[in-house]
């Protein structure tokens, strides 16, 4: 008699786990199926975790403002290469798509519809003026998306769809107005910008400031963009006999500023410039002659030798193969990306409106000091340091706020309502502005 050979797949399924002659193979095939089906899903959930977050970067690369803008770019790529490095977040690489909004306002809006549309990121970064961004929000706004915006602005708003790492004007001009007064006795003040609202609202509040504690705005001045004529504004400044001059001007407009007032035998010792948009870089491409010891108001400033993150700073000014200074921009746009990245890991999804809830409550150490976020306005509280420019061309910090400050996006000078007026008021003039005549140029005036 002869014994049936035992079956192999018996053997390792077990007898039961194939259908003996005669049993339906129906049970066995679904069992089959809802099998692989199970698996392909785990599978694909698995791959599906490990997609790359996308990560949108918005700025200007072409333009007026592309050079101001280039060290942002460099700074929130190197914090997400960084982040890569590290092994990236909740187990997934980090991609990052860099959009030119061409220094356009329209530009900047359809940029960042393609962004959130196209390449589908989870998040924007960027933006430098006003006019980007407030071009940027509404598209924030309309896609639940959510917008880090790095530099400073003028306030008067408040969006649950962007979180501003940048200082306000209560964060820069009223502690420099308060150490002026007390290491200068500083009681007269002139005031020269760029003819953006930024310049102006910073002046509104410096002139309500001052006039709260009895001091006196006796000049301010507002260029067009890229304008370099400053005859005027020195003519004023003699006119005036301020105590101390706040430039809000660009590092080229600065430049010329202080090489007319060195000109025209005012030496910092006599009538000091406190300079509140210039960084370390540009301070470096202006001549000493001009720049030695006048002041720069900033978060933080980079010393060799007093570096605030030596580790940022070594990356950073080596990155492109030529030695550079840093910037407060450029330490804010690495700090953004940063922020958000935390704001990720305690949500546990890269998700636009489920980061929003824990980023406005965020708070990490950055290379310029500790980032807050306030949860009431979404905007960063901010350190302020006051620095006298040295013959080399670096910064001494000669004073620093104890702590970081508060932002107020509609400071208590005036109310909300006014200040919304206020703004508007100051965008519908410039507006009138550009469509006037432009005046026969003086005789020696920049073209």
């Amino acid at each position: 008699m002869f014994r049936r050979q035992s079956d192999p797949t018996n053997a390792l399924f077990g007898a039961s786990a194939l259908p003996s002659p005669g049993q339906s193979n129906w049970p066995w095939i679904l069992g089959a199926f809802a099998l692989t089906a199970l698996g392909g899903w785990w599978i694909g959930q698995w791959l599906g975790e490990r997609e790359p977050i996308v990560v949108g970067i918005l700025h200007s690369r072409s333009g007026p403002t592309a050079a101001q803008e280039r060290p942002l770019i460099d700074a929130e790529v190197m914090a997400l290469e960084d982040i890569n490095r590290a092994g990236g977040l909740l187990g997934r690489k980090i991609r990052w798509v860099i959009a030119d909004g061409g220094t356009d306002g329209n530009s900047f809006a359809r940029q960042a519809e393609r962004l959130i549309r196209d390449d589908r990121v989870d998040v924007i970064v960027g933006c430098w003026s006003t006019a980007s961004r407030r071009a940027v929000v509404p598209v924030a706004e309309a896609n639940n998306h959510l917008l880090v915006y790095p530099n400073r602005h003028e306030g008067f708003e408040e969006s649950p769809n962007v979180v501003s790492i940048g200082p306000l004007p209560n964060q820069q001009i009223a502690p420099a107005v308060a150490w002026c007064q007390e290491a200068m006795s500083a009681r007269r003040f002139f005031l020269i910008g760029t003819d953006d609202p930024w310049s102006r609202s910073a002046g509104a509040f410096l002139g309500d400031q001052l006039a709260g504690i009895g001091a006196t705005l006796v000049g301010e001045e507002y260029l067009p963009a890229g304008s370099l004529d400053v005859a005027s504004t020195i003519q004023a400044i003699g006119t005036s006999n301020p105590d101390v001059v706040f430039s809000l001007l660009g590092g080229d407009a600065t430049a010329a500023l202080l090489r007319q007032l060195r000109e025209a035998g005012v030496r910092p010792a006599d009538l000091p410039v406190m300079m509140f948009t210039v960084s370390e870089d540009e301070l470096q491409a202006m001549p000493r002659d001009d720049v030695t010891l006048n002041y720069v108001v900033a978060g933080s400033f980079q010393r060799k030798d007093l570096a605030t993150d030596q580790a940022f700073i070594r990356t950073f000014t080596t990155s492109t193969g030529n030695e550079r200074p840093t910037s407060e921009q450029a330490m804010a746009a690495y700090g953004a990306v940063r922020l958000w990245a935390e704001a990720v890991k305690g949500a546990g999804s890269a998700d636009a409106s489920t980061v929003r809830s824990t980023i406005s409550h965020q708070t990490i150490p950055s290379p310029e000091g500790v980032i807050a976020v306030d949860p009431d306005s979404r905007h960063a509280w901010r350190n302020l340091a006051v620095g006298r420019i040295r013959s080399d061309g670096q910064v001494d910090t000669l004073w620093s706020t104890r702590g970081p400050t508060r932002p107020t996006p509609f400071p208590a000078t005036r109310t909300r309502p006014e200040w919304t007026k206020f703004l508007v008021t100051v965008q519908r003039e410039k507006a009138q502005r550009r469509a006037a005549p432009s005046p026969e140029p003086r005789s020696g005036a920049t073209p």
